[in-house]
């Protein structure tokens, strides 16, 4: 049965698991890495952002939902 655990992952890189977790028998895990939000931090994500904010579409060649749909769906069309 898979779990999701919160941890914190100290800057040595020891693991402390937030709430307990029973296992029978030695057990493998994926752990995911988290922003943590820190302004510090300069992912990807917050630079797109930065760029999105700073580089607004001129109104003419913005597209509403309904024609946003209409082209992904025409794309579709081609990708199969």
């Amino acid at each position: 049965m898979m779990q999701t655990v919160e941890a914190e992952i100290n800057v040595d890189g020891t693991v402390t698991l937030l709430e307990p977790v029973r296992v029978k028998i030695k057990t493998r895990a994926l752990v995911t890495v988290l922003e943590n939000g820190d302004s510090s931090c300069q992912g990807n994500a917050r630079q797109m952002l930065k760029f999105l904010q700073n580089n607004r579409l001129p109104a003419e060649a913005r597209r509403s939902a309904e024609e946003m749909e209409a082209q992904i769906l025409e794309n579709r069309k081609w990708s199969i």
